[in-house]
């Protein structure tokens, strides 16, 4: 069985974007599950990445579309464990979701969704909210 790492914040259109991307692809859904993954910024104790408005619309989505569905969730430096968690789930790809920022945004406050895409060795699926 293959692995989606889907790397998903709390906004919920651009969760919804990136299920579309991973429907939208040719694949036996009983073949490929799907790890829906939430970094908290900071040590969170006791938040639930399930209790997430987004989390739960990925996940009713894939679920709907046939997909087996796991959350997990970390905090902290978000590219590093985004990483380490593809590794250890050994994903088949990635998929982000990316901001419109500007340029001088993205120098300034960093990108998440650049970093994993230059840093990680697997294939990474990016979505943008329209």
């Amino acid at each position: 069985m293959k692995t989606i790492l889907l790397c998903i914040d709390t906004d919920v259109e651009r969760a919804n974007e990136q299920v579309s991307a991973i429907t939208a692809l040719p694949m036996d859904t009983e073949q490929v599950r799907v790890v829906i993954y939430h970094v908290f910024r900071t040590d969170d104790e006791g938040a639930n990445a399930e209790d997430l408005k987004s989390v739960q619309a990925a996940t009713e989505s894939l679920e709907a579309a046939g997909f087996p569905v796991e959350v997990s969730q970390s905090s902290g430096d978000a590219v590093q464990h985004i990483i380490e968690k593809a590794e250890e789930v050994d994903a088949a790809m990635l998929c982000l979701a990316g901001r419109k920022r500007s340029p001088a945004g993205k120098a300034l406050f960093g990108s998440v969704t650049q970093d994993v895409s230059l840093k990680s060795d697997r294939p990474v699926i990016l979505s943008t909210a329209e």
